[in-house]
C-alpha cells in the first residue's frame, strides 16, 4: 500500500501514478501512497456503501444542483471524520521516517495534479491524505465527474507525499 518510488517503478501505473519514473529518476524525497491504500480506507470504513446511499437521489439527467451541493459537503465531511487503521498509521510513519520526511514540511498531491495539500509533521501528513481524498468529493468534483461519466463514483489512485522544496 506504500512504497518508495524506486519501489513503484516495478508496479502498474493505475496503481502508482503515470509521474512515477520521473520522480525516481530525479531521487526525489517521499513516496507513493498506492491506490490499494485509498482502496482499503473505502472499504475498511464501509464507504463505498455510504457514499452510494449519499448520492442515490442524485439523478444526473433531471440534476438539483443544490441537493448535489449539500450531499457532496456531506460526503466530504464523511471523509475527513473516516478513520485510518492503526497498522496503516504506523507504516505510513514508519515510511516518512525511512523517506527522511519526519520532522519536514510536506505536501500531499495526486500524480499530474497541480492541487495539493500541506503539512507539517507526520500526524498532519495524514490528515493532508484524507483531505486530498476528501477532494474527490468536493461539488466541482463530483459535478466533472457527472458531465463526464453520468455517475459520481470513482476508481482510487495514487497519493505522492513529497517533501517541500
Amino acid at each position: 500500500m506504500l512504497c518508495s518510488f524506486q519501489e513503484a517503478i516495478q508496479m502498474p501505473v493505475q496503481l502508482v501514478g503515470a509521474e512515477i519514473k520521473k520522480l525516481a529518476a530525479a531521487n526525489t524525497v517521499g513516496f507513493v501512497f498506492t491506490a490499494r491504500a485509498e482502496e482499503q480506507f473505502y472499504l475498511t470504513n464501509n464507504l463505498p456503501e455510504q457514499l452510494g446511499s449519499l448520492f442515490a437521489g442524485i439523478n444526473p439527467r433531471r440534476l438539483d444542483e443544490d441537493v448535489l451541493e449539500l450531499q457532496a459537503r456531506k460526503a466530504v465531511r464523511l471523509m475527513l471524520d473516516s478513520y485510518m487503521l492503526e497498522d496503516f498509521i504506523a507504516q505510513s510513519y514508519l515510511a516518512m521516517k525511512n523517506s527522511k520526511l519526519e520532522g519536514g514540511q510536506m505536501i500531499l498531491r495526486r500524480p499530474d495534479s497541480k492541487m495539493f495539500e500541506a503539512a507539517n509533521d507526520k500526524r498532519g501528513a495524514l490528515i493532508a491524505l484524507k483531505r486530498v481524498w476528501s477532494n474527490d468529493w468536493a461539488f466541482d468534483a463530483v459535478i466533472k465527474r457527472l458531465d463526464a461519466k453520468g455517475k459520481v463514483g470513482i476508481d482510487a489512485r495514487a497519493t505522492y507525499i513529497l517533501a517541500k522544496i
